[in-house]
């Protein structure tokens, strides 16, 4: 990709996150959460039956901002673990979401903030 030598990739990244804590195709177990260099990155996702294309963390975090956007109970648990648990981003890729010179942002509707402490 060519960016014109800027640092940064895109002004807004908007992502969602699954109830897994997946976001992008950066699913549990899967390789791609590691990667440190490649923009892209293609694969076949066995549990799906289906080969995935995603974007991957270390274009992401090159954002300018990166928002992601979290609804439903069904999330809440993932939603916990990736602000407030331990950093574990095979079990909750979406925590490999770090902008190095961005502000990251959290969009969530009551139903996912559920499990968080509110005190």
């Amino acid at each position: 990709a060519h960016f014109d030598g800027r640092d940064t990739t895109f002004d807004l990244a908007l992502m969602g996150m699954g109830d897994d804590g997946h976001t992008l195709s950066l699913f549990p177990g899967t390789p791609v959460i590691n990667e440190a260099e490649a923009w892209t990155s293609a694969f076949f996702l066995p549990e799906q039956d289906m080969y995935r294309l995603t974007v991957t963390a270390p274009l992401v975090n090159r954002s300018a901002a990166v928002a992601f956007l979290v609804a439903g109970n069904t999330k809440a648990r993932a939603l916990r673990e990736v602000l407030k648990g331990d950093y574990q981003p095979d079990l909750y890729p979406s925590q490999v979401i770090k902008p190095v010179d961005g502000n990251l942002h959290w969009f969530i509707d009551e139903a996912a903030a559920g499990m968080l402490d509110t005190h």
